[in-house]
């Protein structure tokens, strides 16, 4: 029995050394991997176009090229959208401000009467967290050297401004390159893994293969269609409910959504606040409600079954881990990247029978409550559009 235990954790700590190991590899190979990463999803998401081009007799070489130009463009109007919205956010920053001010007052002097804390010393202890908030000097040399130093500092900050816009266009034009190879050569990269197979699970594999990338690229395909959608929705019902900025924040709103539970709380949060603070008041703030409430019905019993289907869908628990730890390791674009790297990795999962097991795990299969026996009015009409998207998939 003692031998029995001395071996499990024996395993078990040299699990967590491989996986330390693992996952400190990843951080420091971030530069290269990230934007292979990416261009690895994005090829799988644009490869339906690049198949499109092939079927008009269109040569590999030029649809491969044609499609990562759609995708090239599609995200160059992406960063225009955003940078127009915000250019109106900061232009309309101080009316903001305005707004803003007073409701900051009235909440000092609340917690001021059930705290006894002044305004003045919340402000003070505000301050003291700011690096730098507080000065006890002075003297007119120490603030000379003082103007100096933020003048050298300023221009270390544009110089590394500079370089780190540089660093990110060279890495942005890589990522497309990458895409393109990958388009071109996915037959070679296929047969490639085929081959490290034995022969007699040459048929398997290629079966396996053929399963696994179709239900992702689907998978990924339909997830960019349904945000582009939502934000469509978004911006009309934020636009009516007379919210500042609709585009920007039904943007990001529609984004998060790839977060189960988390993100629809934080999108909804961020449309009531700049409800609030635009000055669209109550009637704004319940026009956003109207349209969250709305749009999420029409997602999750309609759009949802008809673009995304019911061949992936994650698990919540793991979806908000792999996200949380997206972000610890690669920051921002390991948190985009995760989710659907997750509905990858599920999708090869089930088709392996040996890994099955953790497919299902990642999955939502049998998530609610065993006494479900009668259907409820939502879930018959998510029957209703699942049975349609699929009799439409077998037409």
């Amino acid at each position: 029995m003692k031998n029995r235990a001395k071996e499990i954790l024996t395993y078990f700590a040299l699990i967590l050394v491989s996986l330390s190991f693992f996952f400190w590899g990843l951080v420091q190979a971030k530069s290269f991997l990230a934007p292979l990463s990416v261009a690895g999803l994005l090829a799988m998401v644009v490869l339906p176009v690049a198949r499109w081009f092939e079927s008009k007799g269109i040569k590999r070489g030029w649809a491969s090229l044609l499609a990562d130009v759609v995708i090239l463009l599609f995200f160059v109007l992406f960063a225009g959208i955003i940078s127009l919205q915000v250019k109106s956010f900061v232009q309309d920053w101080p009316k903001i401000k305005d707004r803003i001010e007073p409701k900051i007052s009235n909440l000092q002097q609340f917690v001021e009467e059930q705290t006894g804390i002044t305004a003045q010393e919340q402000q003070q202890m505000l301050s003291n967290k700011i690096p730098g908030g507080a000065s006890g000097s002075n003297n007119q040399g120490q603030a000379g050297v003082q103007s100096q130093q933020q003048g050298s500092s300023m221009l270390s900050s544009a110089g590394g401004y500079v370089a780190s816009l540089v660093s990110f266009l060279g890495t942005f034009l890589l990522t497309f390159v990458y895409i393109f190879f990958f388009l071109l050569y996915r037959r070679k990269f296929r047969k490639s893994i085929i081959k490290m197979a034995p022969e007699e699970k040459s048929d398997s594999v290629h079966e396996i293969i053929t399963k696994s990338a179709t239900i992702s690229q689907n998978y990924l395909f339909g997830r960019l269609i349904l945000i582009i959608i939502l934000a469509v929705l978004y911006s009309i019902g934020l636009f009516l409910s007379g919210v500042q900025n609709a585009v920007l924040i039904s943007i990001l709103a529609s984004v998060l959504t790839l977060i189960p539970y988390i993100g629809n709380i934080i999108g909804y949060s961020l449309a009531v606040g700049m409800a609030f603070f635009s000055g669209s008041g109550l009637a704004g703030a319940i026009g956003v409600t109207a349209t969250f409430a709305i749009t999420q019905f029409v997602e999750s019993y309609i759009l949802e079954p008809y673009i995304v289907g019911n061949k992936v869908n994650l698990n919540p628990v793991f979806t908000i881990i792999v996200v949380v730890l997206g972000g610890a390791l690669w920051g921002i674009i390991g948190m985009l990247i995760a989710i659907p790297a997750l509905g990858i990795v599920k999708a090869v999962f089930d088709n392996i029978p040996v890994l099955s097991a953790l497919g299902y795990l990642f999955g939502d299969e049998d998530i609610g409550d065993d006494d479900e026996n009668e259907d409820s009015f939502f879930k018959k009409i998510k029957h209703w559009a699942m049975n349609k998207f699929n009799s439409r998939q077998k037409s």
